[in-house]
This record gives structure tokens, C-alpha cells and sequence, in this order.
């Protein structure tokens, strides 16, 4: 392997790492509505609030954005569990990138020598295909 870029993980980074996993997300949208305010009404305001835009950005998408989000979910939970947490950081730090960069940074060779191409590729995907 190549190099390792060792970037501090700002408070911004660290905050996007308690996101809401995608599993839950996708139990509340199958629940009935009664069951699901009885689910939310058990979190603290600012979880509430943070479950509540996860759940509404994914009931926004199509049935193929779901599937799709779903395979690369099983694509990340097949990896070891270091590659995971390498493949978690690496795209919280490509989302706080503008899109220039975050191109640049795909493409340069010594980042690649990081990841395998099953890693480049689910990260790629999970920015939007760039």
C-alpha cells in the first residue's frame, strides 16, 4: 500500500458518524403510522429530529434508489470490519469536500493504492456515481 493521508476528523466529521443506520431507517418506514410516532416519541428532540430527515430522505426515493441503497449496505457489511471503519472515514471526509476536490482525490493514485477496487467502487457509488 501506499501512503496513508492522515486528515483530523473535525467535529463536523465526527457528528456525521452518528448518523442513523440505514436498518433503522427502513423498520420505522414499514411500521404503521401510530406505531411509528409511538417509536419517536421515545427519542430525545435532537435524535427525533435527526431520525425524522433520515426517514423523509428515504421515503423520497424511488424503489430502485432503495434497492440500490440496500445492495451497497450488504456490499459494506461484507467488508472486514477495519475496511469498514477505513471505507466509513474516507466518506465522511469525501462529503465535507466540494465536488472538485472530491473528484481530485478519487483519482489520485496513491489514494487508490488504499482501497481495493470493491472499496473505490462503493465509494464512488455512495457519492453518486462519480
Amino acid at each position: 500500500m501506499g501512503a496513508i493521508f492522515v486528515v483530523p476528523l473535525s467535529a463536523q466529521v465526527r457528528r456525521a458518524a452518528k448518523r442513523v443506520p440505514p436498518r433503522a431507517i427502513e423498520r420505522l418506514e414499514n411500521m404503521k403510522p401510530e406505531e411509528r410516532e409511538k417509536a419517536l416519541s421515545r427519542l430525545p428532540p435532537p435524535r427525533r429530529a435527526q431520525v425524522e430527515r433520515r426517514l423523509n430522505q428515504y421515503e423520497r426515493l424511488t424503489p430502485e434508489q432503495r434497492e440500490q441503497a440496500k445492495q451497497r449496505l450488504e456490499q459494506f457489511q461484507s467488508l472486514p470490519m477495519e475496511r469498514r471503519a477505513a471505507v466509513r472515514r474516507e466518506l465522511q471526509i469525501l462529503r465535507l469536500m466540494n465536488t472538485e476536490d472530491r473528484k481530485q482525490r478519487l483519482s489520485d493514485p496513491k489514494f487508490q493504492e488504499r482501497y481495493s477496487a470493491q472499496e473505490l467502487q462503493l465509494l464512488k457509488d455512495s457519492l453518486g456515481g462519480l
